[in-house]
């Protein structure tokens, strides 16, 4: 197990500070059968054990925090590198903002489970052993309903979770796809800015925060209504108990520090009656979490067993191509090889970006081959390490612009002198400097500019195809000229694949496929 050190040393720590916090109610029961009772040298003592739980209690809390942080971390990181390996479809079809959500709650629940709860329901099952015993000495009949209340409880919350677990299965979806659809809408800026009103948008919004609201508000109803008849009961049982206390105490010669006493270990006692439950609650929310990773196991993308170090030659052998069953094209049947400039020709439609998305295997194609060699028996890794795919969509994130040039690069010193004296990355820095800050989603760059930051990007990474996917659709005509005068200079080492809906110069292509 990992982390064992760790919990082991959680547990102690929780146990004695459990067992610190019984110091009072042991102390007072052995006060009440001795003839000494109450004295100042025995309430400073009194003090100095509550004092004591305290400080306990703090070291606790210090010691699992500053270990969360590694602990969240590196859940986080697996999570996401799970995340990466995720097949294209699963990925685009639930949305990238949607699956992130679904991490970072899953982080938090496993967290609050396995450093909170999953350790302090040792100290809560010693506490409530030793309060029982405790009682036992002075009513049998007090001892006896406190003990129901645990299977009470016990199966009362069991039940809850099931139902719950059911329920809030569902309420994730509707959460996901409901918030996948407002992150639709209100990540389109330039466009809501534009707007004279907003009252359509939120109208057609209304379906999405209705499916969100309503199922929250089912879940809701069902969980708070449940939990609040066991909460009563646990009230009840309290208060029924004091009052025994103060009719026994009021109707015999018992001890005023039976009184003291029972104030002490009813709260305490009903206290850890609720973390126990309260643990069967965050260990739900963790199984939802790890139900939600074991999904994707059935949906990451499939990998190859055998490594290029680069490639030579490209073959389609295509009878048809065709997407989640839709037709698009056939009998695509061609052979490439370094020093091919490809223009990629066809209709919008036609399935030119997803035939060119088979060569990094976004998804699955049984008849192409690298060098000679079918493309599903290559590992991904040693695949794309050798390939850039860069689309009218360039990846650019927030940071400096030195930040996106090496975005996913080891930084190097050299590398960055050079690109400074690359003409298409010398224009943007006309004014801009490598420290300015670039927004999200680049907002304060030109399409052109990004454009350019991914040919930079795509032409020090030294790989051996370079596919192009209607990069210069959206931007100037000189700074398409200065793209393509920039690629042709190192065609004779890469095979180029480009799809243009405007007419690409013939002295580029070297070879066309129509589709």
């Amino acid at each position: 197990m990992k982390y064992r050190n760790f919990f082991i040393f959680m547990i102690i720590l929780i146990l004695i500070s459990g067992l610190t916090s019984l110091i009072s109610p042991i102390l007072l029961n052995y006060w009440m059968s001795d003839a000494v009772g109450f004295t100042t040298s025995r309430i400073i003592i009194l003090l100095g054990a509550l004092l004591l739980s305290l400080v306990l209690q703090l070291v606790f809390i210090y010691f699992r925090e500053k270990f969360a942080k590694n602990f969240n971390i590196k859940n986080c990181k697996s999570m996401l590198e799970k995340y990466f390996q995720l097949s294209y479809d699963k990925i685009n079809d639930e949305g990238p903002t949607n699956l992130v959500e679904r991490i970072a709650q899953a982080v938090n629940n496993i967290y609050a489970f396995m450093t909170g709860d999953y350790i302090k329901i040792w100290s809560s099952i010693l506490v409530m052993s030793v309060i029982l015993i405790i009682i036992s000495f002075q009513s049998l009949l007090i001892t006896t309903v406190m003990l129901l209340i645990i299977p009470i409880n016990y199966f009362g919350y069991k039940a809850l979770n099931k139902e719950l677990s059911k329920r809030s299965k569902k309420l994730q979806e509707q959460c996901a796809s409901g918030w996948q659809q407002v992150f639709s809408f209100v990540g389109q800026t330039d466009y809501l800015k534009q707007c004279a009103t907003y009252d359509e948008i939120i109208s057609q919004l209304s379906p999405s925060l209705n499916n969100i609201y309503g199922s929250m508000k089912d879940v809701n109803v069902f969980a708070q209504s449940a939990s609040s008849l066991i909460s009563s009961i646990n009230g009840i049982v309290r208060t029924m108990v004091l009052a025994l206390v103060v009719y026994q105490f009021a109707s015999s010669n018992t001890s005023p520090i039976t009184l003291v006493l029972f104030t002490i270990v009813l709260p305490m006692y009903f206290n850890n009656v609720s973390i126990i439950t309260n643990a069967n609650l965050s260990k739900r929310d963790m199984k939802i979490s790890l139900d939600l990773l074991k999904e994707w196991d059935n949906c990451l993308e499939p990998d190859g067993e055998n490594t290029i170090k680069s490639i030579d030659t490209i073959d389609f052998d295509i009878k048809e191509l065709a997407i989640k069953g839709k037709k698009l094209s056939k009998d695509i049947k061609e052979h490439f090889e370094k020093g091919n400039v490809v223009w990629i020709k066809g209709k919008s439609g036609s399935g030119k970006s997803t035939l060119l998305k088979l060569l990094p295997k976004f998804r699955e194609a049984s008849t192409i081959y690298i060098n000679g060699e079918n493309i599903n028996s290559i590992t991904n890794a040693s695949l794309r390490s050798k390939l850039d795919y860069l689309s009218q969509n360039v990846p650019i994130i927030k940071g400096t612009l030195r930040d996106n040039l090496f975005f996913n690069k080891e930084y190097s010193k050299e590398i960055e002198n050079q690109l400074i004296n690359e003409p298409i990355i010398a224009s943007i820095l006309k004014d801009k400097s490598l420290d300015d800050k670039i927004l999200e989603g680049g907002s304060n760059l030109s399409g052109g500019e990004k454009q350019k930051i991914a040919i930079a990007r795509a032409l020090y990474d030294n790989v051996d195809v370079l596919i192009l996917d209607e990069v210069t659709s959206n931007i100037d005509k000189k700074s398409s000229d200065e793209i393509f005068k920039q690629i042709m200079l190192a065609k004779n080492d890469k095979i180029i694949f480009i799809i243009s809906h405007d007419d690409l110069p013939k002295s580029y292509a070297t070879k066309f496929i129509e589709i």
